[in-house]
C-alpha cells in the first residue's frame, strides 16, 4: 500500500485519488490506491480509469490537460499553431483543443466534455475555465495541513484513519461556512475545538471529569439512560 514517489516532498506515503471542488476544497469523493489490478475488460490506462470512475460516481463532467504522449487525434498531437492560435477537434461530447500562448511556449493540449469551441478575450474558453478552476486538490491538502496533528506511526491504518477524519472535519467546516447564520462566523480552530469537545464529552463524563461546565457523574448518566 505504501508508495514511493521521488518527485514528492514526502517520498513515501499512501496515495489517495481525490475529487475536490475547485473553489472551496470540498472533497466530494476519494479512493485509496491499493496497488495494480488486472482488469482484462478495460483497455484504459489506470489514471484515465480512476478519473472517469470518480467523475461518474458524482455525476460530473470533465476538463483537463493532455500529455503529448497520450492517445489523441493527430490534429491535436501534431498541432502547428502560432502564438495566440488554437485548433479544435470534437467527437460527440468530447472536445480536444491545442493552444499556444507565446512563441517561446509549447502548445498546451486540453480536453473537455462541457466547454464549447470558442475564444474569449483572445484565449480559448477551455483554457480560461481551466485556469480559473484548477487547484482543488491542492487547496484541500493545504487546508488539511493548517491544523495537522499527525503523529509518527508505523501503522498504516492509523495514518489512513487520521487522514480521513481530518478530511471529514475539513468538509464539515466548509459546509458550516456555506450555510451558517452565525455572526461572526467561527474560526476553523474554534470549530475543530468544539467538534473535539462534543465527541469527547460522553467519554469524559464517563470518567467523572468535567466537560466545559457539565458536572455529571456516572450515576447521573446511568439514570438518564434508564429514563430514556
Amino acid at each position: 500500500m505504501l508508495q514511493y514517489i521521488p518527485s514528492k516532498a514526502a517520498k513515501f506515503g499512501v496515495k489517495f485519488w481525490v475529487l475536490a471542488e475547485s473553489t472551496s476544497g470540498y472533497v466530494a469523493h476519494l479512493k485509496c490506491y491499493l496497488g495494480k489490478k488486472f482488469t482484462p475488460t478495460s483497455n484504459l490506462l489506470q489514471g484515465t480509469e480512476v478519473v472517469l470512475r470518480l467523475l461518474k460516481n458524482c455525476n460530473l463532467l470533465q476538463k483537463g490537460t493532455l500529455r503529448s504522449n497520450r492517445k489523441m487525434p493527430l490534429t491535436i498531437r501534431n498541432a502547428h499553431v502560432g502564438p495566440g492560435e488554437s485548433v479544435y477537434v470534437r467527437q460527440g461530447e468530447i472536445l480536444a483543443a491545442a493552444y499556444r500562448g507565446r512563441k517561446s511556449k509549447k502548445p498546451v493540449r486540453m480536453i473537455s466534455t462541457f466547454i464549447n469551441a470558442a475564444n474569449l478575450n483572445g484565449k480559448p474558453k477551455i483554457i480560461q475555465h481551466y485556469n480559473m478552476n484548477m487547484g482543488g486538490v491542492d487547496g484541500a491538502d493545504m487546508m488539511l495541513h493548517f491544523y495537522n496533528d499527525n503523529r509518527k506511526s508505523t501503522k498504516v491504518w492509523k495514518k489512513l484513519a487520521i487522514n480521513i477524519i481530518h478530511r471529514m472535519c475539513s468538509n464539515a467546516y466548509i459546509l458550516y461556512r456555506k450555510n451558517t447564520s452565525d455572526a461572526p462566523v467561527k474560526s476553523r480552530l474554534r470549530f475543530i475545538q468544539e467538534v473535539i469537545e462534543a465527541l469527547s464529552s460522553e467519554y469524559l463524563v464517563g470518567r467523572d471529569q468535567p466537560v466545559r461546565g457539565v458536572r455529571q457523574t456516572r450515576r447521573d448518566v446511568a439514570i438518564q439512560h434508564i429514563q430514556g
